[in-house]
């Protein structure tokens, strides 16, 4: 008894155990998935640190538990993040850890998102060819992995990239593919980002309608789905179109509600670019109180935040606009505070353009001296600017050699262990070659072998095929050949005679006393009945109408026999033309519907019987058709078998197809074509 409660209890644990770890591993899940979702609606409202430390969450957790799926996963999300927040050297990093862990556990999908990921930093650092690669390799694994939305996302990868290469017209391919797909899959939100790349690539086309078009309704979408940040980017954008269609008012409408958008969401950053933009306008249209507001605006943001590149866009916004004022002094003093700030970030390029419009100020101040020496300053850093861009060719270069130089050892090395191995398994290789090149040769001269001798015994089956037809025809030759002269001696013989002996008995009856007269009048009487019967049992063994009028009318008188019985309705329509056809084929044709017909009368309890008749250049059709009782061929009796066969036979003779439809309750239907032939004779 004690034993079986010890039992009892072990059993009792490890179920619970095993009902624990059950639930454990389910609320693992569901922790990742909250972490998860928790980091995506920190990257909607722009926290990316707070985005980052939740993914880290989820990664312990993944990695405690061993879940390289989902490891893998959180890698490439939190790569993702970095890319959003632009920092792009984190998120190569990440994209490259996601890449190698996807490998490991043959994913395609993760695999190809890494990549996607990778692509997209490597293109914002400059390196398009590159970055087309990675989008290349993504779209085969997602293509690979049917996976519809990753393509979609592929494809809006490569349109933003088509349109920074120039080669507008790929863009505007993978743009509008990329939005059919989203759209046809119900992704609004992506449908919604998707239609800001592709009015962009309409933008560079210069089809400004369908741009703005397109702009429009993302905003609206992006309202409906609550996307603030897609809704302000794509007010921004149409603020730029109507800025380049030269109208102010509607840009700078845009542009105020792009700011308020960006207010309501504090995206301080995206707040500056458009402070400076909107200034644009009011650069153009003269209107110092609102330019000033605006880019005193930007310049405060900037410095909060610390952004040297926007300062450095509103100071020289600054500058051209007291330059274009004449207020030279306010101009120099906004370059200046630019100048100073691109020198301490190193930014080559926008010193040497700062430098160039301070060059331009001076000498419109007749200040050739500090004009030259800043016309010079430009001078040399635009050379700086070229250098470092031939630098970095050429450390790119140094790379991309180092990297091929490192594939081409790797290469050298397996190439020397594949040719040590080669060796080693060459005597092995040929042996086994030498065997199996024997088993081949056996094996083709024994399927040889047996090949000729299926084809010896095909061709003696079909020999003795031909010479069973040649037989079967000669039958149906002859017994038609004897029905002719039988019926013909029947007609022009017995039936002359009976005939004969019917006058002689009616002149004697004449002559004859009453008693002797009855007798002679009956027996005249079956004199008669015996030559209708003569003639009948001839009709019926070859028609005269047949021989004398040919296969229509011989069909007519045969199916008005029957019709005027009253018991069979009659359908005929016969084609068949005034052209006698060969006597052989005009009886076998006869013979096969005068069968058709009496198999129809005996056995079929028909109503109605059908036949259609049409003669062409090179067949006659023949369409046979009752509303009878229906049979099942491979059922049928011997006997009652025989007459189908009979007819396949006079078909098979005439070279001819039968089609037989038939069905229980459903009638018969006979479809018949003979091809016409004079060798039939």
């Amino acid at each position: 008894m004690q034993k079986i409660v010890l039992i009892f209890c072990i059993v009792l644990v490890t179920v619970k155990t095993g009902f624990a770890n059950s639930y454990i591993e389910n609320l693992d899940i569901n922790t990742l998935n909250t972490n998860l979702q928790k980091a995506k609606n920190y990257e909607k409202q722009f926290k990316f640190d707070k985005a980052i430390l939740t993914l880290d969450t989820a990664l312990y957790l993944a990695q405690t538990e061993d879940n390289k799926l989902w490891f893998a996963h959180l890698l490439r999300m939190k790569a993702r993040s970095y890319l959003i927040s632009n920092s792009l050297d984190s998120a190569q990093v990440y994209s490259e850890k996601a890449r190698y862990e996807a490998i490991q556990i043959d994913n395609d999908t993760i695999h190809a998102m890494a990549l996607l990921n990778l692509g997209s930093v490597i293109r914002k650092k400059g390196d398009l060819d590159s970055a087309k690669v990675c989008y290349s390799l993504a779209l085969e694994l997602m293509e690979k992995a049917k996976d519809t939305i990753g393509i979609a996302e592929v494809l809006q990868a490569f349109s933003i990239l088509y349109k920074y290469t120039g080669d507008y017209d790929k863009g505007l391919e993978c743009a509008l593919k990329s939005n059919y797909f989203y759209k046809k899959l119900g992704k609004t939100e992506k449908y919604t980002r998707s239609l800001i790349d592709l009015a962009n690539i309409y933008e560079r086309l210069k089809d400004y309608d369908t741009a703005l078009a397109c702009y429009e309704k993302s905003y609206k979408l992006s309202l409906v789905k609550d996307l603030p940040k897609v809704a302000a980017t794509s007010l921004y954008n149409k603020g730029v179109i109507y800025y380049r269609l030269k109208k102010y008012d509607l840009s700078e409408a845009e542009f105020n509600r792009a700011i308020a958008f960006n207010d309501s969401i504090h995206d301080s950053i995206e707040l500056t670019r458009i402070h400076n933009s909107i200034s644009i306008v009011y650069y153009t249209t003269e209107n110092e109180e609102k330019l000033k507001h605006h880019l005193n605006q930007s310049l405060e943001i900037a410095e909060i935040l610390e952004l040297p590149d926007a300062k450095m866009r509103a100071l020289n916004t600054f500058g051209m606009y007291y330059s274009k004022k004449k207020n030279y002094n306010n101009s120099l003093s906004y370059y200046h505070e630019s100048f100073e700030l691109a020198k301490q970030m190193g930014a080559n390029k926008v010193i040497a353009s700062t430098a160039g419009n301070v060059s331009l100020v001076y000498e419109n101040q007749g200040n050739y001296k500090e004009a030259l020496k800043y016309n010079r300053l430009s001078a040399d850093y635009y050379d700086s600017v070229f250098n470092e861009t031939k630098q970095r060719e050429i450390e790119k270069h140094k790379t991309n050699y180092e990297i091929l130089h490192l594939k081409d050892q790797n290469q050298i090395n397996e190439i020397d262990k594949k040719r040590m191995r080669a060796e080693r398994n060459v005597t092995f290789g040929l042996s086994v070659f030498v065997v199996v090149l024997l088993l081949g040769l056996l094996i083709f001269f024994r399927m040889r072998a047996r090949k000729n001798r299926i084809i010896a015994t095909q061709r003696i089956q079909k020999l003795e095929d031909e010479k069973k037809l040649m037989a079967a025809q000669s039958v149906l030759v002859g017994q038609e050949k004897e029905r002719e002269r039988i019926a013909r001696e029947l007609h022009d013989g017995i039936g002359v005679l009976l005939s004969t002996a019917s006058i002689h008995f009616s002149s004697v009856e004449e002559k004859a006393d009453k008693e002797t007269g009855e007798m002679l009048k009956k027996a005249n009487k079956l004199l008669k009945e015996a030559g209708r019967e003569v003639r009948h049992i001839s009709h019926n063994m070859m028609p005269g109408v047949l021989s004398k009028f040919g296969l229509k009318e011989a069909i007519e008188d045969l199916f008005e026999v029957v019709e005027e019985a009253g018991d069979v309705k009659i359908n005929l329509d016969l084609t068949c033309g005034e052209e006698r056809l060969a006597e052989n084929m005009e009886i076998m044709i006869f013979r096969v519907i005068q069968e058709l017909l009496n198999n129809t009368i005996k056995h079929a309890k028909a109503s109605t019987v059908s036949l259609y008749i049409t003669r062409g250049d090179e067949e006659i059709s023949i369409d046979y058709l009752d509303d009878g009782i229906g049979f099942d061929e491979e059922k049928l009796p011997q006997g009652k078998n025989l007459g189908v066969s009979g007819i396949r036979s006079r078909i098979e003779y005439l070279g001819g197809k039968l089609k037989l439809e038939s069905e229980k309750g459903k009638g018969t239907r006979y479809s018949i074509s003979v091809p016409i032939s004079e060798k039939i004779a």
